[in-house]
């Protein structure tokens, strides 16, 4: 399952992902991380519904922010 949205937003990609990293992490999303254990710049993940859920924060690019969750019962990596 995919679900995302663009939107105009006219702030810094760093304000962006402080303002979702802290909505996240309120919502109980945590921070993404590679097979090494860094983690990965815009990426959170939690449980949900049996499988792991993906939010994606990409942008501003182009003066628009995209956010998106994705959820992939057969357990692949997305960000």
């Amino acid at each position: 399952m995919v679900v995302g949205t663009r939107y105009r937003y006219g702030g810094s990609p760093k304000s962006a992902l402080a303002h979702y990293r802290e909505a996240a992490r309120t919502d109980g999303w945590r921070p993404g991380t590679t097979a090494e254990g860094e983690t990965v710049s815009g990426c959170f993940t939690r449980s949900m519904g049996g499988t792991t859920a993906y939010l994606e924060v990409e942008g501003p690019e182009g003066g628009l922010l995209h956010v998106e969750i994705v959820a992939d019962r057969a357990g692949s990596q997305w960000c």
